[in-house]
């Protein structure tokens, strides 16, 4: 009888606990998993026999916590609070092959029939020491026993710090799905809504928006005046910023503390990013920045505080109001240029319409968890073709754009050129004039000044050495005749050179004949007053020389010659005049070889380049005159040697 009493007692107990609670039942698991949304219950406070099976929590509150952690503030208030669901499992093919997979904002311990499962971040009774941990859709094992009521207990704590929200999804406060172990990896990705595919995406997407950034940067860089370049490439830079931060912190950081931080940065940014698109059509289309340009900045820049609060509403102002002053703006401005003819508004108008109705319809699956066939295929399409498209559209036309500025900057340069080209044969035509006027005004005056040798002063000796001539010797003693010999053979030594002088200036073979039959008169008139011999050889197929040419060389012959009569103490002296044949290389594109002219004595050595006289300077600037080159040589009691080069 006891033990039938005993039997009836406990069986009335066991009753009693399933009356006081709802269970959740689980007949089958669809590939999807089962949400456990209802049937919990709540108590704020921690006792370590809330997690054993027999408590009775029937004064507990009912509770969701699948909602935002922010929309149960009587979650947060607590350090720590208690969360049970009697779990029924009635299948025994499922027995011992279900997992739980996780999704929350807080730290949390897992019981079930009072033995711990498992632990996610760190749980303190003082806030400040709580340590918040997503683990995104992991699973643990969840060995329900079969046919019987278990009951899973919850330890949870909200960590101390000012949430923001996904704008996407909620902040949940604790999502779990009940899966098999085979599907938990597929389950995890959808509740967490990140997989693989999607974080190679993410990087696919931010890959190319780097690429924006380096090339329509380094379009600024070599062409600054198109600022376009300069706010489009900013707008790519942040919009890679965003997603490849994003892609990392959905995918590697499981502190919820320090996503929420990147979450606060990255969506200070999106308003910028939507900003500097719209100032980059601006600049690239050339419209003026009226009242609804001044407008857009202004919400984009006013948005930016509303991200963080209110908690709901201020995402839909912080980030859709910026998006929807784009979307809606761009089409309209972009419709104004095409019809004023400006290029790439047309197909920038296109794309700001497929980003109107892609980005919307990705926003709207996104808030409404609408879930279709190939859920991820759909969400890829949506999103990526809405978030590339009008960037790839503005940055084609800001290429063809560059490369018409470089065309025209190629064709403005030619015609530069072109015009320097025929300045520069301009000038060369002048100077040519110049130098043939200076080179006749020096013939002319060179013909006055030996006229004046000659007539004048040639006279003047003539009528000196009659005049000397006329005195009678036999009436002066031995010194007188002695200074009069001396004075007649200074005034003929003075006669002569007068007389030299005056030809060599401009002797009438240097007009009629050239270069080659001056230096020869000149050499054989040399030769038959001087105790210094000359040899002349000139090249036989020298021919004539441009006028300049000859003069600057016959005037350099003379200065040399000069020098070697009155400096060398030099017995024999050699002049030698050589056109050289041209080689393979610049001189027979040129036409010809250079023309050298080589002059040396035997004498005791004079030239010091450090100590150069005037007349050396004058050869100097003759032989620079006449763009060529000189060597020299010259050592004691050895000579003089000097080569000069003059192209032909």
């Amino acid at each position: 009888m006891k033990k039938i009493l005993a039997l009836i007692v406990l069986t009335s107990i066991h009753l009693s606990i399933l009356a006081q609670n709802e269970v959740f039942r689980i007949d089958s698991i669809p590939s999807e998993g089962i949400l456990l949304g209802r049937g919990w219950k709540w108590h704020a406070g921690d006792n370590p026999d809330f997690a054993k099976p027999d408590f009775d929590d029937s004064k507990w509150e009912a509770i969701d916590p699948t909602k935002d952690v922010m929309a149960l503030d009587q979650i947060r208030k607590p350090s720590v609070v208690w969360f049970r669901l009697p779990l029924a499992l009635h299948d025994s093919t499922l027995y011992q092959m279900l997992s739980l997979v996780v999704k929350q904002t807080g730290a949390t311990a897992f019981y079930l029939n009072g033995r711990l499962l498992g632990k996610f971040g760190n749980i303190s009774h003082v806030k400040a020491n709580t340590i918040g941990y997503d683990p995104m859709g992991q699973a643990i094992a969840l060995p329900l026993e079969l046919n019987k009521s278990n009951v899973l207990a919850v330890r949870f704590a909200f960590p101390d710090i000012f949430l923001v929200k996904n704008f996407y999804a909620p902040n949940y406060c604790l999502k779990l799905t009940i899966c098999s172990i085979k599907n938990s990896h597929i389950v995890g990705e959808h509740i967490n809504r990140r997989s693989i595919r999607a974080h190679y995406s993410g990087m696919f997407k931010a890959g190319i928006f780097f690429l924006f950034t380096i090339l329509h940067l380094g379009f600024f860089i070599l062409f600054p005046k198109q600022k376009a370049n300069l706010y489009f490439g900013i707008y790519a830079f942040l919009a890679f910023l965003i997603l490849f931060v994003d892609t990392l912190t959905s995918t590697f950081v499981f502190e919820v503390n320090l996503r929420n931080k990147i979450a606060i940065i990255t969506c200070f940014l999106n308003p910028l990013v939507e900003l500097f698109i719209f100032i980059a059509v601006y600049y690239f289309l050339s419209l003026p920045r009226g009242v609804y340009f001044k407008l857009t900045v202004g919400i984009c820049f006013l948005s930016i505080p509303f991200i963080l609060r209110p908690y709901f509403e201020g995402q839909i102002i912080g980030i859709l109001a910026p998006a929807l002053m784009l979307s809606i703006g761009l089409p309209i401005i972009c419709h104004k240029a095409h019809k004023k003819g400006m290029q790439g508004a047309y197909g920038i108008f296109l794309t700001s319409i497929i980003f109107l109705i892609l980005y919307t319809t990705y926003t709207f699956m996104r808030e409404f968890q609408i879930n279709l066939p190939y859920q991820f295929l759909w969400n890829e399409l949506t999103f990526s073709t809405a978030a590339l498209a009008m960037p790839a559209t503005i940055s084609y036309y800001l290429m063809i754009d560059f490369t018409n500025s470089k065309k025209q900057l190629k064709d403005n340069f030619y015609k530069f050129q072109q015009l320097a080209q025929e300045k520069e044969a301009t000038l060369q035509k002048q100077n040519a004039e110049l130098q043939a006027a200076l080179l006749q005004g020096q013939t002319i005056e060179r013909k006055r000044v030996a006229a004046d040798l000659h007539d004048s002063l040639g006279s003047t000796m003539s009528s000196l050495i009659y005049t000397v001539n006329a005195i009678d010797t036999n009436k002066l003693d031995e010194q007188e005749k002695n200074v009069y010999r001396h004075l007649k053979q200074m005034l003929d030594t003075a006669y002569n050179e007068i007389r030299l002088l005056s030809h060599n200036l401009l002797p009438e073979e240097f007009e009629k004949q050239g270069l080659a039959e001056a230096l020869r008169y000149f050499i054989r008139k040399i030769n038959q007053t001087k105790t210094i011999q000359f040899d002349l050889s000139i090249d036989p197929n020298l021919g004539r020389l441009s006028p300049k040419t000859e003069f600057e060389l016959y005037s350099i012959c003379l200065e040399l010659i000069n020098n070697i009569l009155k400096h060398s103490k030099a017995t024999e002296a050699k002049i030698e005049l050589l056109k050289l044949t041209p080689t393979l290389g610049r001189s027979a594109v040129a036409g010809g070889g250079p023309l050298t002219l080589i002059i040396s004595d035997n004498g005791r050595g004079f030239f010091d380049n450090e100590s150069d006289g005037k007349g050396i300077k004058n050869v100097k600037a003759r032989i620079e005159s006449l763009n060529g080159t000189w060597q020299h040589d010259s050592k004691p009691n050895q000579g003089t040697y000097f080569t000069i080069s003059i192209p032909v």
